[in-house]
């Protein structure tokens, strides 16, 4: 597990921003939220998909079938609260490993990392668990779920410090579709950032 595990790391820490193809890129500008991401297609559908009128966001979505989504992102404004999660551009590094350490120990996710998510701004990266164990109440291992789909997300600070959450939902995590993902993050820009 551990191999695996530590394969997937320098996987996407060796994955490099690549640009998209000039004839697939479409910049998506939020209307209602005034944020703007490169994404690798134009979107289809565009909702928000939040009930509480408090949370902010949208759901771009690229492919679907019905009501099941193939791929797409979800991103979430003021997604954490500033005291939840430190700051991963000025935080010293054992709160830093402390906070990861934490995030790895809960059975939800296979991988944590540290990441760039731009030059200057880092962030944190996960993929939640194909697998999670379950124990009873001795801390026993009574069994395993297998979860239907798994799906990547990035939670990082804008250069004006707002809290951003992008999660990529997807069918396939193959190398294409996480280089994409990873450039659109390298690509957000929010209206309150700094110039």
């Amino acid at each position: 597990m551990r191999k695996i595990f530590l394969m997937v790391t320098i996987l996407m820490l060796a994955l490099t921003a690549t640009a998209f193809a000039d004839d697939e890129v479409y910049e998506y500008t939020s209307e209602t939220y005034g944020f703007k991401i490169t994404c690798p297609a134009k979107p289809i559908v565009v909702v928000n998909p939040f009930e509480d009128p408090n949370q902010k966001g949208e759901l771009l979505v690229f492919a679907h079938e019905g009501i099941k989504i193939i791929y797409g992102y979800q991103i979430l404004l003021d997604a954490f609260s500033n005291n939840a999660v430190p700051d991963f551009n000025v935080s010293n590094k054992k709160i830093l490993n402390a906070y990861l350490e934490k995030m790895r120990e809960d059975d939800a996710y296979e991988y944590v990392e540290l990441v760039n998510v731009s030059k200057g701004n880092r962030g944190v990266m996960a993929l939640t668990a194909k697998e999670i164990t379950i124990l009873n109440d001795k801390g026993e291992v009574e069994g395993t779920l297998v979860a239907d789909r798994q799906s990547a997300f990035t939670f990082f600070r804008t250069s004006s410090g707002r809290c951003i959450s992008i999660q990529l939902l997807a069918e396939d995590f193959g190398e294409d579709n996480i280089n994409d993902y990873r450039k659109s993050i390298s690509t957000f820009r929010d209206a309150s950032d700094k110039k």
